[in-house]
């Protein structure tokens, strides 16, 4: 079921790239779609909730590519990252490449969403080796099974 899923999700992003290419810019939009267009959490939920019933909207705002929306989304305690033109006609999974740089765009986000707070890792019970008040720690995760 999610290679049938995952199937379909990139056959639309590459027909919704063939088929809006030539209208969108690959550099950063300096106008905010979102002004315009003005898509809500619960809009984009509306949308998606049909196809992924389990399915929580994150956060929406303006793509790298003009026209398209990033949605950050969470179902089933993963997160990720889709594109909706600003039309609201088109889904599309799938990464966003910068040619001349080589920066993948979704990838960078998709870090920035999945970024661990150390800070919240309780190490009260921790085995602590060497200085206790060390000014750098490496906290090493194991699981015992």
């Amino acid at each position: 079921m999610r290679k049938l899923l995952l199937i379909t999700f990139i056959a639309i992003a590459v027909i919704t790239f063939v088929v809006t290419r030539s209208a969108y810019s690959i550099e950063k939009s300096d106008h905010d779609c979102l002004k315009c267009h003005n898509v809500t959490n619960a809009e984009v939920l509306n949308l998606l909730k049909g196809s992924f019933p389990d399915i929580k909207v994150l956060d929406v705002r303006p793509a790298q590519v003009k026209g398209l929306i990033e949605v950050t989304l969470e179902s089933q305690g993963q997160k990720g990252i889709l594109y909706i033109d600003s039309s609201s006609k088109y889904l599309i999974s799938g990464s966003i490449l910068d040619v001349k740089t080589k920066a993948n765009f979704t990838q960078q986000r998709y870090n920035e969403i999945n970024k661990v707070d150390i800070s919240q890792i309780p190490l009260d019970d921790a085995l602590v080796m060497g200085d206790k008040d060390a000014k750098y720690r490496v906290i090493v995760l194991d699981d015992p099974d």
